[in-house]
């Protein structure tokens, strides 16, 4: 059996190599795994309340997700998913800005994809706010 010193490879050829290889599938795992198309966090004027909002599309349609997240006074926080109300088969929510109602309880949420095409939908926290998990 030949010695290290005897392979003709130094320490640090190795080194380099193996830091080469293993940069090389992190960028593979970290390509294959979809991240979402847009994400978005919105927080309310008094910073009680925030809301995320995702969107990630493919060939067969788009799921969109909404979580609203209320600090109590005590400081516990509490998250609850959201229906989102778009229908749309294409990414939309590439541009989003929230319009809150002055009790915080409503959010117009206006969004347009990257042409500028879009709308605008309206959730009322305790109504559409209600998935816990």
């Amino acid at each position: 059996m030949a010695a290290a010193a005897d392979t003709g490879i130094s320490g640090r050829a190795f080194a380099i190599a193996a830091l080469v290889i293993a940069v090389g599938l992190g960028a593979i795992i970290w390509f294959a795994i979809p991240g979402p198309g847009a994400k978005h966090r919105f927080v309310s004027p008094s910073g009680r309340i925030a809301l995320e909002i995702g969107e990630m599309c493919r060939e067969t349609g788009c799921q969109r997700v909404a979580v609203s997240e209320e600090t109590a006074p005590d400081g516990t926080k509490r998250r609850l998913g959201c229906e989102v109300p778009l229908t749309e088969t294409r990414p939309v929510l590439s541009n989003a800005h929230p319009l809150w109602s002055p009790d915080e309880q409503t959010v117009d949420v206006v969004y347009a994809d990257t042409d500028g095409v879009g709308g605008k939908f309206t959730l009322v926290l305790a109504r559409d706010c209600t998935i816990e998990g």
